[in-house]
């Protein structure tokens, strides 16, 4: 009798090992392996992620002191810039459009410009206030970084555990 009870005992502890180890095995699958994220790197610090969609970059044109934005899609593992904001004409504004510039109800001038990028290179600064604006969510660049900290805006795989204010959950 206690054999058949030590058996039944040890076959049942063996199945719970082998349950709690495949559901360890799956979590960690799932919060280890790289996913498609937007990232952003700079020399020193932790890398930030966020959702491989589109996005816009803001910025306060040196010159102007107007503000100007891009519109980018994620396209694979690349960037699609599709439209650009601005005030006024000047140096540095685009020339050629797909379609002739309007004028937004909030003074813009919008250039269609479809051109692709496989990374950004952007320097921050609080005095452009340099900033990444997704899903109606401010990501202040020039509150997470040193002034004129270069950062690298791309495409690639991480893992879930990176998360937008960078480092682990």
């Amino acid at each position: 009798m206690f054999i058949r009870e030590h058996s039944a005992s040890t076959m049942s502890n063996k199945k719970l090992w082998v349950a709690s180890g495949s559901i360890i095995t799956v979590l960690l699958l799932f919060f280890l392996w790289p996913r498609s994220a937007l990232v952003i790197e700079a020399e020193g610090h932790t890398p930030v992620c966020l959702k491989p969609e589109t996005f816009e970059l803001h910025w306060i044109h040196s010159i102007e002191h107007e503000e100007w934005y891009e519109v980018y899609e994620v396209k694979g593992d690349d960037l699609l810039l599709t439209r650009t904001y601005f005030k006024t004409f000047g140096a540095g504004v685009p020339t050629d459009s797909e379609t002739p510039p309007e004028i937004t109800d909030e003074g813009f001038v919008e250039f269609t410009v479809n051109v692709t990028y496989p990374e950004l290179n952007v320097n921050v600064s609080e005095n452009v206030e340099t900033r990444i604006v997704q899903d109606d969510h401010d990501h202040l660049l020039y509150e997470m970084y040193e002034p004129n900290t270069s950062v690298n805006i791309s495409v690639g795989n991480k893992s879930v555990l990176c998360n937008s204010q960078g480092g682990l959950i």
